[in-house]
């Protein structure tokens, strides 16, 4: 099962087109155990989602779950061994969050920090942690192919979550999958949905995106003469990347997470979807979003 779960809705509300606000703890706890007897075991997390670990901690048990968290969010353009310790104090409070004594994975939340100088000391904080088995594998989140280059020139990462989807196709379609699988590098697609954009009715898009009108409405017509749904065919298209390892997605209710688990056996051609994309980060990169 390719499906992991994205909880930053657990904690905070996200997405543009998040009608629910923050899930409640009690719906928090119907996803995980739905998505567990589905064969769903990864979980995504990160300090930065408001309560989302401390709400983790306290519905999902001792099972088998795989849970990656991130570092804090740094402010700073250069780092020292304050920075280090800094990093190791928010992980262990993480652990603590989660009421785990070890995860799967440990990802600098923004690639850049790795990038300024003192990066290194946050990596080897990292390492050490790995060292003495609290943590399986470390990584990066990234947004482009700049980054991962730059960051696969200087470390050696276990894991890269990166966004993918039938919008935003550069990383699949300029080899960058081919060339994290030959480093042997766990791929993770996050914003296979562009934060739910690609499931909204076209009158409740915002105007701040009718520069790629076109592009929408081609996603709409695709999945309709697929005879599927807009989420179907998201998630298909993602799904047909035989690159990927896990396709982290982020839900606010049971109901949302059972059409995806029902979606999730749908694979399409990615390379029939050349047209669907758009190469311009305005619109593909939710950070540059200004609506």
């Amino acid at each position: 099962m390719k499906i992991a779960i994205g909880s930053a809705q657990f904690g905070m509300d996200y997405g543009v087109s998040n009608k629910y606000g923050k899930s409640d703890k009690s719906e928090v706890l119907k996803i995980v155990r739905y998505a567990y007897k589905n064969g769903v075991n990864l979980i995504d997390t990160a300090p930065s989602y408001g309560h989302s670990e401390k709400t983790l901690g306290e519905v999902i048990n001792n099972q088998n779950w795989k849970i990656i968290t991130k570092t804090p969010i740094f402010s700073d353009n250069y780092f020292d061994k304050s920075h280090s310790q800094y990093l190791r104090k928010s992980f262990y409070q993480s652990l603590s969050n989660l009421g785990q004594k070890n995860i799967y994975g440990f990802l600098i939340h923004s690639c850049e920090d790795l990038l300024k100088p003192g990066g290194k000391l946050l990596f080897q904080q990292m390492e050490s942690l790995k060292a003495v088995g609290i943590i399986k594998k470390i990584g990066v989140s990234v947004y482009n192919s700049n980054q991962i280059e730059s960051i696969l020139e200087k470390y050696d990462i276990d894991i890269i979550q990166l966004p993918i989807n039938i919008f935003d196709q550069h990383l699949f379609l300029d080899g960058w999958l081919d060339k994290l699988k030959n480093n042997n590098i766990e791929i993770h697609a996050r914003s296979v949905f562009l934060q739910g954009l690609l499931l909204m009715q076209p009158e409740a898009i915002p105007k701040y995106f009718l520069p790629i009108k076109e592009k929408i409405e081609l996603f709409s017509e695709s999945a309709r003469n697929l005879s599927l749904s807009k989420l179907e065919l998201a998630l298909a298209y993602v799904n047909g990347i035989s690159e990927i390892d896990s396709i982290i997605v982020g839900v606010n209710t049971v109901t949302q997470f059972q059409e995806i688990i029902n979606a999730n056996k749908i694979k399409v051609e990615p390379l029939d979807f050349i047209e669907n994309s758009t190469k311009n980060p305005k619109f593909t990169q939710p950070s540059l979003w200004k609506m």
